[in-house]
């Protein structure tokens, strides 16, 4: 059972990328939320990250959290996939290498996890534990969002989203814990509105990072977050490994290390402007970002210049080709 468990594990990390970069393509262009909700492609994203949330619980159910979560990291392959297509661009050395490190450290780190981790019976005061945690870091998340933009408030909110997200496993279990124990009652349903507002909490968050960014960069972020999360609460709180020994936990984090090295191979990699998820414009007049001119009237500086957005590409490269602070647009300087 616990092959099928990290199976559907990774099942739901393909759901994810997909949906993630689904939403990604409305998100950015999209006055708010509520607008992006009404398009087609944002309404098939959030089908295919409920798909995969349906695979997870499955997954949660014949496995612990420390074996199910790590496999979600394969999403970044994906995503990394996807943005390549995408953009029409072939598959770097550095890429391909920082690829393997990633799927041969995440897999071997949840084989690990699976011949080590047993699952336990998750008590009131663990849940207590883990919502205060995660509660303090989501809000610290959100009030550095506040102060922070550009690439920073980018990664601080992948990082509040994936905390948020990577205690629902754990509440997840809970949940058909309580409900096959005890049937419906008060504790099961604190617990399904903890389970509910960890998940509204994350989902804003992914959607802020959605217009700040590249989906590539989502999704690493989330993937090595989420599970990060996770583990250090099955172990750390839970309790699912009693019988670890230092040098299997020493081996774990050589996997580890392996994986987040690629990681950060693909964050060198990977596009900073939102919109890596495009393909670049074709050669040509329309390829400039802006065409200028001088200005016309004898008021203005001699040294003015006018952009004049072309209209037969004004609705592709809006998003990308006018830093004119729009909040969806994230710069760099090189």
């Amino acid at each position: 059972m616990t092959w099928l468990a990290i199976g559907l594990a990774l099942l739901n990390a393909c759901c994810f990328t997909a949906g993630t970069w689904l939403q990604h393509s409305v998100s950015g262009d999209a006055p708010s939320l509520m607008a992006a909700a009404r398009r087609p492609r944002w309404l098939a994203g959030l089908a295919l990250l409920a798909t995969g949330a349906m695979f997870q619980v499955i997954a949660l159910r014949l496995a612990p959290v420390t074996v199910v979560e790590p496999a979600g990291v394969i999403g970044i392959v994906v995503g990394v996939l996807l943005g390549l297509r995408a953009r029409s661009d072939r598959l770097r050395r550095s890429t391909g290498w920082a690829l393997a490190a990633v799927l041969v450290g995440t897999t071997a780190f949840a084989v690990l996890a699976a011949l080590n981790t047993v699952p336990v019976p998750i008590t009131t005061g663990a849940l207590l534990t883990v919502g205060a945690a995660v509660s303090a870091v989501v809000a610290g998340c959100w009030l550095a969002t506040r102060l922070l933009n550009g690439r920073a408030r980018f990664l601080v909110l992948g990082v509040g989203g994936g905390t948020a997200y990577g205690c629902t496993s754990t509440l997840v279990r809970a949940a058909t814990e309580r409900y096959a124990a005890h049937g419906a009652g008060l504790e099961l349903l604190g617990i399904l509105i903890g389970l509910a507002a960890a998940i509204l909490a994350g989902f804003w968050l992914v959607q802020r990072a959605h217009a700040d960014g590249p989906p590539e960069g989502t999704v690493a972020n989330l993937t090595v977050t989420d599970p990060l999360v996770a583990v250090s609460i099955g172990i750390g709180v839970l309790g699912e490994a009693p019988g670890l020994t230092w040098p299997i936990a020493g081996l774990g984090l050589v996997f580890a290390a392996l994986a987040i090295g690629g990681v950060l191979r693909l964050s060198r990699d990977i596009p900073t402007g939102p919109d890596s998820s495009q393909e670049p414009p074709s050669r040509g007049a329309s390829h400039d970002r802006s065409i200028t001119c001088p200005a016309t009237t004898p008021s203005a500086s001699s040294s003015a210049r006018t952009p004049i957005l072309p209209t037969s590409t004004a609705r592709r490269t809006s998003r990308t080709a006018w830093p004119s602070g729009s909040p969806s647009v994230v710069t760099t300087s090189t």
